[in-house]
C-alpha cells in the first residue's frame, strides 16, 4: 500500500524543506495518526530552516507528547548551551510517549534530542527502544558519529529487511559507504546520490554528498564545482560552506577557505563543527601560550 506521506517525507529527507512544508499543508488525511506524522514532519523542516520561534510559538500550546518532544528539540537546537536543563526533561516526555498515539514519533523526536546534546548511548537506547525505519537511520547515523561502522552495518541491514528502497534506507546506504571510505563503497554512494537528484532533484544536501564522494577520490575540483551548485540553491546552507572551506584548503585557496568559515560562525554560531572548531583553536592558543612561557 503507497504511503500517503511520501512526497512530504522524501522531501524532508533530501533537504527540500520549503517543499515539505509545501506538500504537508495541502494534505487533508483525516486519520488522526497519519495528520500528526504530517504536522511533525512539517515543523521539523522548519526547524532544519532554522526557524526556531516558528515552531515553539506554534506547538508549545498543543498538547500531547509528541509536541513535548518537538518543543525540546526546537529549544536544544536554538541553545543548545542549555542542554543539560532540555535534556533533563526527556525521560518524562518518553514516558508519556510510551502510551501516545505515535510512540516512534515520540522516540524519534527524543533521541534527536539526545544526539543534539551529544550523548550517544541515550540516542542508541531509544532508537533501539522503536521499530520506524527512520529511528534506524538515526542509528546508523549515531553509530557512523561514534565511528562503529561494524555495527552500523547491521542496522543497515535492519533497514534494508523493513524497505531497501525507501529514500531513508538509500540516504543511510550512502552515508554508511562514505563511512567505510573505500573506492567501491565511496562510488556507491556517488550513485545513491545522483540516482536521488535524477529522480526528485538535485538538493543541497544530495550535492553535498557528491561533493564528499569527489573528495575522497581525490578530486577536489570535481568537489568545488558541485558544491557551488549547492551554494547556487542556498547561499547560508553551513555544510555547503564548510565543505567549500574544506575543499578549498586542498586547492590552496588558503583566503576562500578562512572566508566560508566566517560566514559559518557568523550565521550559524552554534553548529557542531564551529564548536569543535573553536574548541581546538583555544587548545591550541594554549599550548603555544605555555610553549612560549617555559622557552
Amino acid at each position: 500500500m503507497s504511503d500517503p506521506l511520501f512526497m512530504v517525507k522524501t522531501a524532508f529527507y533530501i533537504g527540500n524543506y520549503r517543499q515539505c512544508v509545501k506538500e504537508a499543508q495541502k494534505l487533508q488525511l483525516g486519520d488522526q495518526s497519519l495528520d500528526l506524522e504530517c504536522d511533525i514532519l512539517m515543523y521539523r523542516a522548519y526547524l532544519a530552516e532554522g526557524k526556531y520561534n516558528l515552531v515553539l510559538g506554534e506547538v508549545q500550546s498543543r498538547s500531547g507528547p509528541e509536541f513535548l518532544a518537538l518543543v525540546l528539540l526546537a529549544k536544544i537546537m536554538q541553545n543548545p548551551s542549555n542542554k543539560d536543563a532540555i535534556v533533563s526533561e526527556v525521560g518524562n516526555v518518553l514516558n508519556e510517549g510510551a502510551a501516545s498515539l505515535c510512540p516512534d514519533i515520540v522516540a524519534l523526536l527524543c533521541a534527536n534530542v539526545y544526539l543534539q546534546a551529544g550523548d550517544y548511548e541515550s540516542t542508541l537506547r531509544v532508537t533501539n527502544s522503536a521499530s520506524s525505519l527512520e529511528c534506524h537511520a538515526l542509528a546508523v547515523q549515531t553509530l557512523i558519529q561514534m565511528n562503529r561502522v561494524d555495527i552500523a552495518t547491521k542496522e543497515m541491514k535492519k533497514m534494508q529487511e523493513i524497505d531497501e528502497d525507501a529514500t531513508v534506507s538509500q540516504l543511510s546506504l550512502a552515508a554508511l559507504n562514505i563511512a567505510m571510505a573505500d573506492f567501491k563503497s565511496v562510488q556507491t554512494a556517488y550513485y545513491v546520490y545522483q540516482e536521488l537528484a535524477d529522480k526528485f532533484e538535485p538538493t543541497a544536501i544530495l550535492l553535498n554528498g557528491q561533493a564528499v564522494c569527489f573528495l575522497l577520490q581525490g578530486k577536489p575540483e570535481q568537489a568545488e564545482d558541485v558544491l557551488q551548485k549547492a551554494l547556487d540553491k542556498d547561499s547560508g546552507h553551513p555544510e555547503t560552506l564548510i565543505n567549500l572551506s574544506i575543499v578549498s584548503q586542498f586547492l590552496g585557496a588558503k583566503d576562500s577557505a578562512k572566508r566560508y568559515i566566517s560566514q559559518v560562525k557568523d550565521s550559524h554560531p552554534n553548529h557542531p563543527y564551529i564548536t569543535r572548531l573553536e574548541e581546538k583553536e583555544k587548545l591550541f592558543d594554549e599550548l603555544s601560550s605555555a610553549l612560549i612561557s617555559n622557552r
